[in-house]
């Protein structure tokens, strides 16, 4: 099988020549945008060698306003597809999909809460700021906060299409904001699950293929993500305490992306045999669902791209 048979397999339940892989990383900020960004997606999937195939979005929602008290939410605008960030991305995604046509490719799309951190801040990181600012925000003036998160919701639909549109086989959905120390469960239902779902049906709606849910940061409550609709779940293992088993349980009918710490262990400090170790124990505790080895979260750039295309040759090891 080639990646693409291979993650296909996975999706449609059938059992793939060996566990199929997925891991991205942010490349540095001389690769964010352009020609750089196209050559550097390339090399990384060629070296690299994953299954499944992530185009990073560092096009970010943009930070045109000041946001300083609850009432500034309502500043927030949306945005059309002729939107230079999302035609630049949109032009990204169409040359790399050019350029790789043997595996499926991702677009990233990030979520409502954690686009609404770029707009607050103007910057890539979702951070303590971006998080209590928002939280604080809501409760001080839910209506204004509801009103920019509707916003960015609807140019999120927007940019799922053109992704879409340019080639993108799947949306790959940030989907943050479910940590349990931020929004409460009556808050995260009434403002933020509605927007996420709307998002999201819209990428199947402009033809999306899969769509993977990341739901990323410490403490986040998988069970706030249940109804979303998606085929692939994605989260932090260790960050959220909540093993690929326990996962499965709580997704049974949606493929597991996992199984690789990317914070520590055999990849993060270039020991072999650790890792080796880690890909088997991954393989084993996912036995019997569908899976794709990958990784907890976003890996280091100081990660090789060798140890990365290694996983696959360990998996193969491996297969069943």
């Amino acid at each position: 099988m080639n990646s693409r048979e291979r993650v296909m397999a996975v999706l449609r339940g059938e059992k793939p020549d060996r566990v199929p892989t997925g891991f991205w990383m942010h490349f540095p900020e001389d690769y964010f945008y352009g020609t750089p960004a196209v050559e550097m997606h390339l090399r990384y999937f060629r070296e690299a060698r994953p299954d499944l195939c992530k185009v990073m979005t560092e096009n970010l929602y943009p930070c045109d306003h000041t946001i300083s008290a609850a009432g500034d939410w309502r500043k927030v605008r949306s945005w059309d597809r002729n939107a230079s960030f999302i035609r630049a991305q949109a032009d990204i995604i169409s040359r790399v999909v050019e350029g790789w046509r043997e595996a499926p490719v991702l677009a990233t799309l990030h979520g409502v809460v954690a686009s609404a951190s770029h707009t607050l801040l103007g910057v890539q990181k979702y951070n303590v700021i971006g998080r209590y600012a928002q939280l604080y925000h809501l409760r001080m003036d839910p209506e204004a906060v509801e009103e920019g998160y509707r916003r960015i919701a609807d140019t999120l639909c927007v940019m799922a299409e053109e992704f879409v549109r340019a080639g993108a086989e799947g949306i790959f959905y940030a989907g943050l904001g479910g940590e349990s120390d931020g929004f409460t469960d009556e808050e995260f239902e009434r403002y933020i699950a509605p927007l996420d779902k709307m998002v999201l049906e819209a990428a199947y709606t402009a033809g999306a293929r899969f769509v993977v849910l990341h739901m990323c940061k410490p403490k986040v409550r998988l069970q706030r993500y249940l109804s979303y609709p998606c085929d692939i779940v994605n989260w932090g293992v260790e960050e959220s305490g909540v093993s690929i088993s326990e996962g499965r349980q709580l997704f049974p009918d949606k493929v597991i992306l996992g199984g690789i710490n990317n914070k520590h262990g055999g990849l993060i400090d270039g020991d072999e045999a650790a890792l080796e170790r880690e890909v088997l124990s991954a393989i084993r505790e996912a036995a019997g669902g569908r899976f794709i080895l990958g990784s907890d979260c976003t890996l280091p750039g100081s990660v090789p791209f060798a140890s990365i295309a290694r996983i696959s040759e360990i998996a193969e090891k491996y297969r069943a």
